[in-house]
């Protein structure tokens, strides 16, 4: 005897019962979008057979009701129509950000290209995403992976994770002819630049120290705010260009800078 759940429990019926509310009216339906070549292949993709066990799964958990038949080719089809309950667990899944980095991949732009097919937008996930994230990509960042290559390879994930959110967020706001502020140009003498190699980071709620290494293996530190630690995604083993002023260190990324002492 099948055992009443109180929410979906994969993630193979919580993208079935929102297909169904996106318009998907039977599982043949519904199947046609999770296949390999369907809409939503290139993300992720979801045999017939476990469409229609999920389907069954969604029916006994009172998320969606059979409301008829559609004549369809060997057999009749059944109509489902999603429950007010089932709406509202879409809902809320839809708005809920992964919970690991390794679930962006698949989980995070499903839900993107749900939540943008149905006409919402798509700012605040990315947003609550990166909130969420935000601890481990701190505590990545501040690791020295050295030789380690599973570390260097979750550093560089985690690096690439946050960039997408970001650049995904720009996307969005250039799609609703939204002015994207750009960082403004900077010209300065080649004297006072020194490219340095960083050796820690160490973040603050506001502020955050960037140490560095000069290559005659001298040590620099600059007080940054750790926004622009975000922003500039820095992390320990990174080539930089460190601007000294007479009262301040600046950092900036930059191709084409200057040598070790300018």
């Amino acid at each position: 005897m099948a055992t009443r759940r109180d929410q979906p429990s994969n993630l193979a019926e919580l993208v079935c019962l929102t297909l169904v509310i996106q318009g998907a009216e039977h599982g043949w339906a519904i199947g046609s979008q999770l296949a390999p070549d369907g809409p939503l292949g290139s993300i992720w993709s979801l045999s017939r057979p476990l469409t229609y066990r999920a389907i069954e799964s969604l029916v006994e958990q009172g998320l969606v009701t059979r409301s008829g038949a559609q004549p369809g080719r060997g057999r009749e089809r059944s109509l489902l129509q999603p429950t007010a309950v089932g709406r509202t667990t879409s809902e809320r899944w839809l708005g809920t950000p992964a919970e690991h980095l390794r679930d962006l991949r698949t989980e995070l732009l499903l839900k993107l290209t749900l939540r943008q097919r149905a006409g919402q937008p798509i700012e605040p996930l990315l947003d609550a995403q990166e909130r969420a994230l935000q601890p481990a990509f701190d505590a990545i960042a501040q690791r020295d992976p050295g030789g380690d290559l599973i570390a260097l390879w979750r550093q560089e994930n985690a690096r690439a994770a946050r960039r997408f959110l970001r650049q995904a967020r720009e996307a969005q706001h250039a799609r609703d002819g939204v002015a994207v502020s750009r960082r403004p140009e900077v010209r300065l003498s080649a004297r006072n630049q020194l490219r340095v190699t960083i050796d820690t980071i160490a973040r603050g709620d506001v502020m955050t120290s960037v140490k560095a290494l000069l290559p005659d293996g001298q040590r620099l530190t600059a007080a940054i705010t750790s926004d622009a630690v975000d922003e500039l995604d820095l992390a320990a083993g990174d080539d930089v260009v460190m601007i000294v002023k007479s009262t301040e260190i600046m950092v900036a990324k930059a191709e084409g800078a200057p040598g070790p002492y300018g």
